[in-house]
């Protein structure tokens, strides 16, 4: 069997260990050690007793320490951490500009993230919700322990759209120093049957073979959507596959960092929901009136404008704007200024006038998602577990 075969062989069964090991003998054999200490890896993630993989890792491990040696660069990570820099693959060495049909591959998507809470503006009620809950089990773990808490869990950010659930959930992988690995819908849905639920099993594979980390869906709702509103049997067998690998059924997610963000928490299965996966619901709410001026100082700072800018007038007026919605309204104001220019063939800086007609222009978004999130906690039985959302509207 070729190594060609032997990779696409892998992709319908991602964990035949036997099969992993041949081929990561056989890349040895071919001296490709970093693609084999990927895959003596993988397999050690899934059983740290395996004598074959723990050899060959130290095998690849001392040749590469020599390569590096020789070349002045630093020693790779021990192998004993069951993490390999670089791109970590389930299958290696396919074809860029071939048929990706067939081979797909998992490249290294875990990162340091460099945004923080202090560059998110305002929130702070948030901040401080996100650092009990979430950071401090993960920086201070011996205080936890003693209350048989376990670090990693499943947290669910949700609030209307453009108010920065993505930022935050960046922000707590930095906080927290771990790695952020983000999965886009994109990653897990395949056009071929068995192949979302084994695109997500892999997911939540390479997460496990970093540890500690954050793992992130966006859009969970996609991914997650309520069994009962849905007729078809692939998004069944699809959120079936996301709770098993959430329950960690003979494998362990402690120490991983599971986040979820959605626009429509009402719309994932209520099983998703439950202790044990994402359990805990947390409202990101639109930005206050200060978090909102703040963001305009910051974002007409770097632009050529008028004196006459009045920050807290547009802050008041910007009720129920979120930052992405901020964001358009200073584009739009770009705009009309830009067109002015072109007009009188002049340049001039960005005025309070241009401001005000572009915020008659752009429509916030957050009024119509909490319109219908109020209509929903109130008459639509989506239960009990939005109070933050309660006590926001009715604040």
């Amino acid at each position: 069997m070729t190594r060609k075969d032997m990779e696409t062989l892998l992709l319908t069964d991602p964990f035949n260990l036997q099969l992993r090991l041949d081929l990561a003998n056989l890349y040895v054999a071919e001296k490709l050690y970093r693609e084999a200490s990927a895959q003596y890896s993988i397999i050690l993630s899934q059983n740290k007793a395996h004598t074959e993989a723990l050899e060959g890792m130290r095998n690849c491990q001392a040749q590469l320490e020599t390569e590096r040696g020789s070349a002045g660069l630093e020693a790779p990570l021990n192998p004993e951490e069951g993490h390999v820099p670089g791109r970590l693959a389930l299958v290696q060495g396919h074809e860029e500009n071939g048929n990706r049909s067939n081979v797909v591959s998992l490249h290294q998507v875990a990162k340091k993230e460099s945004v923080k809470f202090s560059d998110i503006v305002g929130m702070q009620a948030l901040k401080d919700t996100l650092r009990l809950k979430v950071i401090e089990p993960f920086k201070n773990p011996g205080l936890f322990a003693k209350f048989s808490k376990k670090r990693g869990d499943g947290i669910l950010l949700y609030g209307p759209p453009g108010c920065g659930k993505t930022m935050f959930a960046k922000a707590i992988a930095h906080e927290c120093d771990l790695e952020f690995i983000s999965v886009d819908i994109s990653d897990i849905l395949s056009m071929y049957i068995g192949g979302s639920e084994n695109n997500l099993a892999r997911v939540f594979e390479r997460a496990r073979s970093s540890k500690p980390c954050v793992l992130f869906f966006d859009e969970l709702d996609a991914l997650a959507i309520s069994r009962s509103k849905v007729q078809s049997h692939h998004s069944r067998t699809l959120v079936n596959e996301l709770l098993n690998q959430m329950d960690g059924v003979g494998k362990s997610n402690e120490d991983i960092l599971i986040l979820g963000a959605t626009n429509m928490p009402w719309d994932i299965d209520a099983a998703a929901k439950r202790p044990g996966r994402f359990s805990r619901l947390i409202f990101v709410p639109p930005l206050d009136q200060a978090a909102r001026r703040e963001l305009f100082r910051l974002k007409l700072h770097v632009i050529p404008t008028e004196k006459d800018i009045n920050l807290d007038h547009l802050a008041q007026s910007s009720e129920g704007f979120s930052g992405a919605d901020i964001d358009g309204l200073i584009e739009a104001a770009k705009e009309r200024a830009l067109l002015d220019m072109i007009r009188k063939n002049s340049e001039r800086a960005i005025t309070m006038s241009d401001l005000l007609a572009a915020m008659d222009e752009v429509t916030p978004s957050c009024h119509d998602w909490m319109r219908t999130a109020e209509n929903l906690v109130k008459f639509g039985g989506v239960g009990s577990g939005y109070k933050d959302l309660a006590r926001y509207l009715r604040a």
